[in-house]
Formats: C-alpha cells, sequence, structure tokens
C-alpha cells in the first residue's frame, strides 16, 4: 500500500517518536513517506522511509498554506496515497480537509486522552466537526472511545508500540539515578514542577542518589532549574536536554518516575518498563494504570498525592529488593505492546479501512 504520515514536524515529543517508529515499521512492507510543514527535526527516519518537506509558502496562516501545500503537493501526484495519517487534532484538521477535498482514506491518530484538550476550543471544534469525516480516529486506551464515538467518529483503540530491547543490562550495574522524561515545556502537564518539591527531601536524605531529567525546553529549563535553586537541590540534578539515546541512559538508570498530571498512554513509562527499571506513577487519567500493576512490575500512587509519592519513592531507594524484582517483571509486562503487536493492529485496521 501507499501510505503517508503528516505532522507538524519531528520535534522531540512522544507522538512524533510514535510516528517514526511506526512509519520505519511499515515501510518494510509497504511504501511510505512521512510528510512535515514546519523545520524542526529530532528524529530521522529509516532509509526506507521517504521525507518530504512542504515547509515553504508566503501564506501566514500555518493551517491554511499546510492545507495549500498538501493539497499543490497531491494534486501532482499519480497515483495518490491509499491512505493518509496524521496525528493529533491541528494536523488532523489538515488531513481531513485535503482528504476530502482529493477522496483520499484519512487516520487521524489522538495521543493524549479528551480531558486534557477541554479548553483547547480549536482542537475540540476539530473533534467535534471534522473527526467524523475520517476514516478512524485511533486513541490510546479505552477510556476515549465513547467520548469520540458520541461525535460520530469511527474510532479505534490503537496503543504506542514499544521496542523491548534483546539485552537488559544487570541491574547492579547501574547508576544510582532517578530518571523523568518529558518536554520541559510542557513542564505542567509531566508534573515536573509538582515533583521537585516531593524529590528534594528525598536526594537530600540520599546524597548517592541523582535526579536526571532528559528533555529540551527553552522555557521550561529556567523555570525547573528556578525551582530546584529554591529547594536547594541544583547540585542532585542534571538537566540533560533532548536525548535521542533514551534506550542506553534507561539501562544505565534505576529508577523511573511518572508524575504527570495527563497522559494518554506515556511512551516514557512504557519504555522504563521495556528497559527493566523500577517506575513509579501517579495514577493519573488514563495511560498509568493500564501498564502498571501495582507492587507488581512498578508502583502506582494516587494522583497528585505527594506524600504518597515522597513514600512510595523513598521506599524504593531504601529496599534494593523491591527496586529489583519490579524490574526483573517490567519487561516482560510490555510484550503485548511490542512493535511487533502493534504493526499487526495497524495491518488489521488498513484492511478494514479498504473494505468500507
Amino acid at each position: 500500500m501507499r501510505i503517508d504520515f503528516s505532522i507538524d514536524r519531528l520535534s522531540g515529543g512522544g507522538a512524533e517518536r510514535v510516528m517514526v517508529t511506526v512509519a520505519n515499521a511499515l515501510a518494510k512492507n509497504h511504501e511510505v513517506r512521512l510528510i512535515t510543514f514546519n523545520d524542526g527535526d529530532q528524529y530521522s527516519v529509516s532509509n526506507n522511509v521517504r521525507r518530504i518537506k512542504l515547509h515553504e509558502g508566503s501564506i501566514k496562516n500555518h493551517k491554511l498554506r499546510s492545507i495549500v501545500n498538501l493539497f499543490r503537493f497531491y494534486k501532482k501526484q499519480e497515483p495518490k496515497p491509499d491512505i493518509l495519517i496524521s496525528f493529533m487534532p491541528p494536523n488532523g484538521f489538515i488531513a481531513i480537509i485535503v482528504g476530502l477535498l482529493l477522496k483520499i482514506d484519512v487516520i487521524v491518530s489522538e495521543h493524549i486522552n479528551h480531558t486534557f484538550n477541554r479548553k483547547n476550543k480549536k482542537d475540540i471544534f476539530i473533534q467535534k466537526y471534522l473527526y467524523r469525516f475520517a476514516g478512524f480516529i485511533t486513541v490510546l486506551t479505552g477510556y476515549d472511545v465513547e467520548y469520540f464515538s458520541k461525535m460520530g467518529a469511527k474510532v479505534t483503540v490503537m496503543p504506542n508500540p514499544v521496542s523491548i530491547p534483546n539485552h537488559i543490562k544487570l541491574f547492579k550495574e547501574r547508576e544510582k539515578s532517578i530518571l523523568l522524561v518529558g518536554s520541559l515545556d510542557r513542564y505542567h502537564q509531566k508534573g515536573f514542577d509538582n515533583f521537585l518539591p516531593v524529590v528534594a527531601p528525598v536526594l537530600k536524605k540520599h546524597p548517592d542518589w541523582t535526579l536526571r531529567i532528559l528533555g529540551g525546553g527553552s522555557t521550561g529549563l529556567p523555570y525547573l532549574k528556578n525551582i530546584a535553586q529554591g529547594l536547594g537541590i541544583e547540585n542532585h540534578i542534571k538537566f540533560e536536554g533532548f536525548c535521542p539515546n533514551v534506550f542506553e541512559i534507561m539501562q544505565n538508570s534505576q529508577i523511573f518516575v511518572l508524575p504527570s498530571r495527563h497522559e494518554g498512554l506515556p511512551m516514557g513509562l512504557m519504555e522504563a518498563l521495556s528497559n527493566g527499571m523500577a517506575c513509579v506513577a501517579y495514577d493519573c487519567v488514563s495511560g498509568p494504570s493500564e501498564l502498571i500493576e501495582h507492587r507488581v512490575n512498578g508502583l502506582l500512587v494516587e494522583n497528585q498525592n505527594a506524600e504518597a509519592m515522597e513514600e512510595n519513592l523513598t521506599s524504593l531507594l531504601e529496599n534494593e529488593s523491591l527496586r529489583l524484582d519490579l524490574a526483573k517483571k517490567a519487561p516482560e509486562s510490555m510484550k503485548k505492546f511490542s512493535l511487533s503487536e502493534i504493526i499487526g493492529k495497524w495491518e488489521t485496521l488498513f484492511k478494514e479501512l479498504s473494505t468500507d
């Protein structure tokens, strides 16, 4: 099949990482292109995936420029793609409009639960009035199915895929480090601002441990550094910026924390589990409870209960056998989200779409 993916840019976010992973995998059996509308590549695609950059144009309005560029690009193309897959509402808007004009089947993938966007009137408008015209809307968990179905959309659950390493580094060889992963500019959603006061007394009590924060962000970095300085823990934290070698760092770290206020199906947590880390997460709406069984492959903490998070984190630091037990069971629990399993779900979806 001829399959196109479209997204604003390949910046360092989880949705972008998922798109590249899925596109690379599908390119082994299909003709795949990945289209962006703006500069900012942080991820590289397989040589089997053709990159299309529709970044030019004098139209100031981003969405209108992107619609015009994509429409003109496809008007020159014969044959056109069988399917156009776009991630998140703003990009879905562009794909659906062009798809309707040129009769191209469109799939839009949501990558956050619907409660997170309740204040975003533009996204809600797109979801309410345009999603019904897409061939399918994919959501990360069953939590969102009813919400989008009521809007007249055809909805299916499509979890994020995760690569499970063939070799996992021995736990005893890893550094005593606690890991956070995510865009620093989205510190509120990711809960980084609330987590620093939680981890401060833990780090002061256990000075042999280090907090490593992976993720870029021009506004979030100085904000979080200022919080760390106010708490007196700046020397216990390493802000490492955007890191393409996340797996390597995870396999050299022992504990992963997900302090998010909102998630879809968090890639960082999935990758940490697959790399054999001892994980603790707030049980925020959708996501963590799909991945963690409490005290089996990780720890789930009542959402935004700072006292409970501090207690659970402290228990992980002070109980080596608990850390090791959780870490041993983590990779096995991610097999149902393996890349081969999820690509199989995409292939089934394509067949269903082609028979409609």
